[in-house]
């Protein structure tokens, strides 16, 4: 579903579900000539393709900050049941950090990256 959600296509498509068109073709009955043709696609979206996203859009609504579902994180029965761990410590934010301190009185705008250092 997050891949689904991210290109903004039906999950059935992600699975390999193919779209299919039938066009029907309309003749004169007198001259037997093509007057006109209608084409008629599958719809995009299946009812278990909305199946999957309105429980993906739940899901989400039901989520705290944290990370945890509202409806158990919210329960007092939950009281000290949680405990947050020591951070970890990322050294490539780190320097990032470091360098948009610099810059922090600059116009915005200012575009950061960082790379690994090569090994001699």
């Amino acid at each position: 579903m997050a891949i689904a959600r991210t290109y903004q296509v039906p999950r059935s498509l992600l699975l390999g579900r193919q779209v299919r068109a039938e066009t029907v073709h309309h003749y004169d009955e007198e001259t037997g000539r093509l007057v006109r043709s209608t084409t008629t696609w599958d719809a995009l979206w299946t009812e278990d393709d909305l199946a999957w996203a309105l429980a993906q859009h739940a899901e989400d609504a039901e989520r705290c900050q944290c990370g945890h579902p509202l409806s158990e994180t919210t329960d007092p029965d939950a009281e000290g049941e949680y405990e947050a761990p020591l951070p970890t410590r990322c050294h490539a934010c780190t320097v990032l950090e470091k360098r948009r301190e610099e810059y922090r009185e600059s116009p915005p705008g200012l575009l950061f990256s960082v790379v690994r250092k090569s090994k001699p």
